[in-house]
């Protein structure tokens, strides 16, 4: 079990500098200037006391056999801190690193993306190909992931297993993405998280299954303005014109077909027939109530007036033409003028 500690860190420093100079020894208060510590690949188990490098900048501890982060809270002035290739199992004590800027944790047993609700000024993390139990997967801490939404702008998760973007989409600074092997499947899923990320500009997702979709990559370059780079592929800008161009046009073409299922599901929801139909309908409707109902089918007789002479018909009372109400004899008689009325008339 090896800890890194100061005496550690001096005795690392004092052997690399006697393999540059024989006769220059060390300075003791080089721990205190150092601004970039290299312990990696030493067997470290620990990260032990080491407070006295208080100007550390950046620290290379990758290749080791850490289990914790612990004991780096000294380091206000912290940038880059390499911790990959290790065995820890948690993200913890990063607190007050409030100036880091890149996160290595690649190739761990971490299952949570947490404690980084106090890092706002994490550019990079890169937690890649975790040792995961079966069927987990990574996941990330609503804290952290509220907090990298505001400053993160490369993330590299791949390989671990991942079914959905719905945690990475809410990081809107996103400008690099990488999620190559994992399990990527539901291609609407992932055009709806790349939709969010209105900065991205490169996105890997190589080994994913949502790869051999059809037209995956069409789909893709169509939903996102200013993606430059996918799965290691340039984007020219001709390209990306002509495939939003055809998805304009489909978006179209398919809004036309549901306005017209649309309108023809309206027309066979109603209940109005065709007037040829209604009408023959409604004959045969008031026919089979004439039939069946009995008191439509009795009618009034039709009596005719006292002053009207009429005569009877199928048990019927109708009334007289006006012609009948002339006697045969008088119809045709001759009229007869008086002879008196023509002498009087002029000679032609």
């Amino acid at each position: 079990m090896v800890k890194l500690t100061t005496a550690l860190i001096e005795r690392k420093c004092s052997e690399t500098q006697s393999n540059k100079s024989l006769t220059k020894e060390i300075d003791k208060e080089h721990v205190k200037k150092l601004t970039h510590l290299f312990m990696n690949n030493k067997f470290i188990t620990a990260i032990g006391n080491i407070d006295s490098c208080t100007n550390l900048k950046i620290i290379y501890l990758h290749n080791n056999g850490i289990n914790k982060i612990e004991n780096l809270n000294f380091a206000n002035q912290l940038s880059e801190l390499y911790l990959q290739h290790n065995n820890l199992t948690k993200i913890e004590n990063l607190d007050s690193l409030r100036n880091l800027k890149k996160l290595y944790l690649g190739y761990n047993k971490i299952a949570i993306v947490e404690g980084l609700e106090n890092l706002t000024s994490l550019r990079e993390l890169y937690i890649e190909k975790q040792k995961l139990d079966p069927g987990e997967s990574l996941c990330f801490e609503p804290r952290s992931c509220a907090t990298l939404a505001t400053c993160l702008m490369i993330l590299n998760v791949s390989g671990n297993r991942i079914y959905n973007l719905n945690d990475v989409r809410n990081l809107r600074k996103l400008k690099v993405l990488e999620a190559k092997y994992n399990l990527l499947e539901n291609i609407q899923d992932l055009l709806h998280a790349i939709n969010n990320l209105p900065f991205l500009q490169e996105l890997h997702l190589q080994g994913n299954p949502v790869t051999k979709k059809f037209r995956y990559r069409e789909n893709v370059i169509a939903n996102h303005d200013k993606l430059e780079l996918l799965d290691e592929k340039k984007i020219s800008e001709n390209c990306s014109k002509f495939f939003k161009r055809f998805k304009i046009e489909r978006e179209l073409q398919e809004a036309k077909k549901k306005l017209k299922a649309g309108n023809n599901e309206i027309k066979e929801d109603c209940s109005i027939p065709s007037p040829k139909l209604s009408i023959s309908t409604t004959m045969l409707h008031v026919g089979s109530e004439l039939l069946t109902n009995t008191s439509a089918t009795k009618f009034q007789p039709w009596k005719a007036s006292s002053s009207v002479n009429g005569f009877l018909k199928e048990n019927h009372k109708l009334s007289r033409p006006f012609w009948k109400s002339v006697s045969k004899s008088k119809r045709n008689e001759i009229p007869v003028f008086p002879q008196e009325k023509f002498s009087t008339l002029p000679f032609i």
